[in-house]
């Protein structure tokens, strides 16, 4: 079937009952019916030639949370569709296309994005505080010591065995926030009494080329993830919520490629998300009595990434069975229901204004000043939430789900 008879199918089979338009964080602060699910996959069967610049700010205009497809009572697939017609999409159509193709670009190539972070520690050193541009840059909480990104020792060493498991890092925590990957070696070697597998031939999970429409981008920075981690069968684990959703896609990706099909059914199959792992893996802190001590002075409130919450797993009590079993109580909850952030991923580049004003909606549900931390495992979320309550003077502590665990447990002895 064609692309274009897809989208017609998809359109058709919509119901028009507006179910998408009451969870939809873009329509809920535009109002705007061609930005929900149903109003595009309207344009997608009535439109002959969509390739305007007005058609490609509309479907870039998504934040591909899943949302829609989550409440769907015939359970259309509205994401693809959208996805398709990004591809498909003319160069001149494509709303605000250099930004978001130096982010492409920059993402998939390592030894750029490993440079651009070396320059990135160069300015921090010489900027005040008070600078906007150090409030863009600084992604390390401000309380972050160099200790906590010590790099892991080699496997063998007095201080650990053979890997017994593999580590995605991801672009955030790989090279701009170094202490999340330390904190996930940290409580790796906590659970399994040995370090993580790090393949150094790891890039970019190719979710932001995807959701772009890049796909042939896309598909190679799969290729070279699979052949990243061939070689032995241990479990892969991930601290980044996007980057797992997107991992796991790789199999259903790559599905009509006969070379790198089957090799991306076993990679999927290996993936581990970051709190289940933790959770199955019986990570506890040193002692109860310094549990019940932590608590009264942690207010932690827990952010669920929409790649987990929407996706097919549903991946929202373990995080906060995780966080408790830790801290010794459960997470503060917003008062309507999680929200989700606004990022995004190419998202804030393509429509800040947007981006910002979902954001907004999520902070309202922030408790203050009761919280002391703001935590998730979602790289985009993370760094949404950084800038954004930096910006509003938040007092408290914004970090990575991985972060927080290792920390309460080495201030434990751990």
């Amino acid at each position: 079937m064609k692309e274009r008879d897809k989208q017609q199918t998809a359109g058709d089979q919509c119901a028009k009952c507006g179910a998408c338009t009451a969870v939809c964080p873009v329509y809920q602060v535009t109002g705007r019916e061609s930005l929900t699910a149903r109003g595009r996959l309207h344009l997608l069967n009535r439109l002959t030639n969509p390739a305007s610049p007005t058609f490609g700010k509309i479907v870039s205009a998504c934040l591909l949370c899943g949302a829609c497809l989550d409440v769907c009572p015939r359970k259309i697939d509205t994401l693809t569709p959208l996805i398709r017609a990004r591809e498909q999409l003319p160069l001149s159509a494509r709303h605000r296309l250099p930004g978001k193709l130096a982010a492409r670009k920059t993402l998939a190539s390592p030894r750029l994005l490993g440079g651009l972070a070396a320059l990135r520690r160069q300015l921090l050193q010489h900027l005040p505080k008070t600078s906007g541009l150090w409030l863009k840059l600084a992604l390390l909480p401000e309380d972050y010591a160099p200790e906590e990104a010590r790099p892991a020792p080699p496997a063998g060493q007095p201080s650990g065995g053979p890997p017994v498991v593999s580590y995605f890092s991801g672009c955030l925590a790989r090279y701009l926030s170094p202490d999340i990957s330390a904190a996930t070696d940290f409580l790796t070697r906590r659970v399994s009494g040995a370090p993580l597998l790090i393949p150094a031939e790891q890039t970019c999970c190719g979710l932001a080329s995807f959701s772009a429409g890049s796909r042939q981008e896309a598909l190679d920075l799969a290729r070279q993830n699979i052949a990243a981690f061939a070689g032995h069968d241990l479990p892969i684990l991930t601290s980044c919520a996007s980057c797992y959703s997107h991992l796991r896609s790789y199999a259903a990706l790559l599905a009509d490629d006969p070379q790198w099909r089957r090799p991306a059914e076993e990679f999927s199959a290996r993936l581990r998300e970051f709190s289940r792992f933790f959770l199955a893996a019986g990570l506890a802190p040193p002692s109860a009595p310094a549990a019940a001590e932590e608590a009264d002075t942690l207010h932690i409130f827990y952010h669920d990434p929409c790649h987990l919450r929407f996706g097919p797993e549903k991946t929202m009590e373990q995080p906060r069975r995780l966080l408790a079993a830790i801290t010794g109580a459960p997470p503060l909850e917003p008062a309507d229901g999680p929200h989700c952030c606004g990022q995004g991923g190419l998202f804030h580049l393509a429509h800040p204004h947007l981006s910002q004003q979902i954001f907004a909606a999520a902070v309202r549900q922030l408790p203050e000043p009761s919280a002391s931390h703001v935590v998730t495992s979602c790289s985009g979320c993370l760094l949404q939430w950084q800038q954004g309550l930096r910006r509003a003077g938040f007092s408290g502590r914004t970090c990575h789900l991985a972060v927080l665990l290792a920390g309460i447990i080495r201030r434990r002895g751990g």
